[in-house]
Formats: C-alpha cells, structure tokens, sequence
C-alpha cells in the first residue's frame, strides 16, 4: 500500500539542478518516492555487485545507465561523486545540463553529506524526506502516532510488531551506522546521551547537564547531538532573539523528528500508560512540532521554526515564520487551553511586523478562545497553507 507523499505535489524539476540529493533517515520511504516520481531507473547499491562495479570504474558504469537515474544508497560507491561531477560540467559546456536528472540518495547524512559537498558544490539540490506527517496520513490515532510513529512500513502493515521494528531502527541505523561513520568510539556514554535526549523531550537542551549524566565533556555531547540532528533523528528548536526584548533566553529546546523513537527509547511499549504520564504533554508538543515541520519540507521550504522563553519563565512552545514574512505563535495542548495574558503581552513585546495569528493546537475537540484559534493536530497543515498567499 501506499500513501501519497505531500513532496510529489510540490517539486518542481524545472529550476532544480542536474543533481538532486534526497536526504533522510532509513526507512522513510525515500526509494520508493523516486520509484513513483523520478526514475527510470533505480539503481541499488544495497547489492555488494553492484557497488563494486560502479567503484570499480564509474565511468563506464554510468555510461551503461540512462541520464535520468536514481542512485539509491550512493555514499556505498563513493568512486561515483567525481564522475557526477564530470559529467555535469561536461553538460554545462555542451549546454545540455537539462538532459541530466540524477536522483542521489542515502540514510546516512553524514556520509552522504560529505561526498556531495566534496564533488558536487553548486551542482545539486538538496530535498529533506522524513516520516509521514498527519497531514499524509489523513487520520490521527493518538497511541498509533505514539508507538508507530509515521514510519510508513508500521503505518501500512499493522501486523508488524512495532516494539520490534523501532528496535531494530535504533540499533542498525542510529547505534550501528551513524556511529560508526561519525567515528563515535564511547559507545556506551552514546546510547545513554539518546536515552536521555529521550526523556528531554519538549524541555530545555543543556548540554553540561547532559554531558555530566554521561560521564563525557560538553563539547562532546554537542557533537553528538549534532550527528543525530544531521541523519534527521531529533532537532534543537533555537530560542528566537529580538533586541526589542532583552528578558528572552537564549537556551534551544528539543524534540525528535518522529515521536515514536522517544517514546521507544524510554521503554513504552502501551499507550495507556504513557497517556498518564507527566510525559504526555511533551510528547504531544514533539508531535506538533513535527507536524509544523513536515509542513515546510514537504512545501520543499526551509524551516524556521522558534520558541519563545523569557527569564520570567514566561513561554510560548513555537513562533514559526513563513515565507512570506508572516509570523504565527503556536501553544501545543493535550487539553484546550487559552493563551494566557502574559504569553499575548511577550507575543506583542516583539513588535513583529506581521503577525499573523495565535493558534493552540490540542488533542481534544476545539472550543472558542480569546486569544487564540483552537485547532486539532491533524489541522496545523491547512491552518498554516491559509496564511501563504495564494498563486496568481
């Protein structure tokens, strides 16, 4: 089965480069996307004869291939980049650069990251794919969005044993391959930064406090921390900063791409109980918050999403701007809550040119408010589309 991704309807092949990179985690589905949208061939170097071949001599590997290829898994044969690179500059001087649609993909950033900006600086596109929004799921199961995240496999084949598959993520991709291409050596101290990482969800990033229950220096956790971010496994929301308020914080707050990980990683295995706890509403802010994301990389749009703290501990869980300049100030609710007084009075002391609205998004039916729009979840989406200007 599949389910159509929001991505297919907003690329636009005209005014990408000869190379584009698709990057994301393992098992989001990027294959089978470029199955569906670009390829007339796909070419998987997953099959070690393959990736030996193409290694061995690239340049006549590609010369048996068509122009419009996908090249699935590519950091696997690393010879590969610099015939890329060849062959887009040979086109740039024929001037038949159009002719070529090379598709590049691969889980580990890292690597793949790496490799293009070696040989393929001012010659390909990059594009972010990550798990399946609400939006593309038309549907949002609190316990299922908790426990089987949006993984597209969990999602169209409910016999899967979930516990098992996320198990099976962490350990080959996050503890084996990331690790292992970030040349991570303190395993141990690793896995407990992810199991801690886990339990901050939604809450504040300090690293030295991080780096002292790890038993590693701070630098180090930062390191990480970076290396989880750039395979696409969590994310630090920067705090916004304006001159006209001096009492805001500086500290960035954390949250996964796909809940479904925290919530593995913290040893869920049912949703009743997670439903109970003090956790509960931090792993419902994580699931708007990727929800507001997916929302700019499926728009094939840079993300620019803050929150906003001031000393006073006055909060608000998401300032997003949009492309077009608007702002929008977004509290995440199990239960529907009001902005409060003092959250609209630090909203209005920024002084921002054009904002847009206020939105408390919550689990349970909406309800009028005085400050803000109540919505549902699975809204954020077309709430957020309203406030771009519509095409002429």
């Amino acid at each position: 089965m599949w389910i159509k991704r929001d991505f297919q309807d907003n690329f636009d092949p005209k005014g990408a480069l000869p190379v584009k990179v698709l990057t994301g985690p393992r098992q989001v589905g990027k294959t089978s996307l470029l199955e569906r949208l670009a390829a007339t061939e796909v070419v998987y170097f997953d099959d070690p004869v393959v990736r030996d071949l193409a290694n061995a001599d690239p340049r006549l590997f590609l010369d048996q291939k068509p122009t419009r290829l996908v090249l699935d898994e590519a950091p696997r044969a690393p010879n590969l980049f610099l015939e890329l690179k060849r062959r887009v500059d040979e086109a740039r001087r024929l001037q038949t650069a159009h002719q070529l649609d090379y598709w590049v993909t691969g889980s580990n950033q890292t690597l793949l990251q790496r490799s293009v900006k070696e040989s393929l600086a001012g010659r390909a596109n990059f594009f972010d794919l990550n798990t399946l929004s609400l939006h593309e799921l038309q549907a949002t199961d609190l316990s299922h969005q908790l426990l089987r995240g949006g993984w597209p496999e969990l999602r169209t084949n409910h016999k899967l044993d979930s516990v098992r598959y996320l198990n099976d993520l962490i350990s080959a991709f996050i503890e084996r391959d990331i690790v292992t291409s970030a040349g991570v050596t303190k395993t141990g101290p690793f896995n407990k930064l992810l199991q801690l990482n886990a339990g901050r969800v939604g809450q504040q990033y300090i690293p030295s406090e991080l780096a002292q229950a790890c038993g590693v220096d701070q630098t180090t956790v930062q390191s990480w921390n970076q290396v989880l971010a750039q395979n696409g496994i969590l994310t630090l929301v920067p705090a916004y900063h304006s001159n006209l308020q001096k009492r805001l914080t500086r500290t960035a707050k954390l949250y996964f791409q796909d809940v479904s990980v925290a919530v593995r990683l913290q040893g869920w295995t049912t949703f009743q109980p997670i439903f109970t706890t003090p956790m509960m509403g931090h792993f419902f802010e994580n699931i708007v918050y990727s929800e507001i994301h997916r929302f700019f990389i499926n728009h094939l749009l840079p993300a620019k999403i803050y929150h906003l703290r001031t000393k006073e501990k006055v909060e608000v869980d998401f300032l997003v701007e949009l492309p077009n300049q608007c702002f929008v100030a977004i509290e995440a609710k199990m239960t529907p809550s009001d902005f409060t007084d003092k959250q609209v009075a630090l909203t209005e002391s920024l002084k921002l040119n054009n904002l847009a609205d206020r939105i408390t998004v919550s689990h349970q039916q909406s309800v009028p408010m005085r400050h803000s729009q109540n919505i549902l979840a699975e809204e954020i989406w077309e709430k957020l589309e309203s406030y771009l200007p519509t095409s002429p």
